[in-house]
């Protein structure tokens, strides 16, 4: 059975390059384009691992890392960062929010698959 990632992106895209890497990879995608949506299907869903955006234009991605992460369920759930910000800072803001991995865009897939990989431990 394949695992299942939740792709929170609203750059159209970013969101279908992203599916489309995943999908070839051998995963199962769900995508959703805001923080609302991305809740939604969290719950619907339940993903093997999420790949957030840190801007979204109905909140922010330390916001919404922090509040995936305050759900009982999804505590242990790998968190994949993809951002614009390349700041130090952000990396730690990251970090502290529950993020498990940093990645910076444009997104290198072939990193972001090993990334992937790696925090799903196969």
């Amino acid at each position: 059975m394949s695992k299942k990632i939740l792709v929170i992106d609203d750059d159209y895209n970013i969101a279908k390059k992203s599916r489309e890497e995943l999908l070839q990879a051998g995963y199962e995608v769900v995508v959703a384009y805001c923080a609302k949506e991305g809740m939604e299907k969290l719950l619907a869903e339940k993903p093997d691992c999420i790949l957030l955006d840190l801007v979204l234009p109905d909140e922010s991605g330390f916001k919404v890392a922090q509040d995936i992460k305050a759900l009982p369920e999804f505590a242990d759930t790998p968190i994949i960062a993809a951002s614009l910000k390349h700041e130090e800072v952000d990396k730690h803001i990251a970090a502290k929010s529950g993020i498990t991995v940093y990645v910076e865009k444009p997104i290198d897939y072939i990193r972001l698959l090993f990334d992937i990989k790696d925090v799903l431990g196969n």
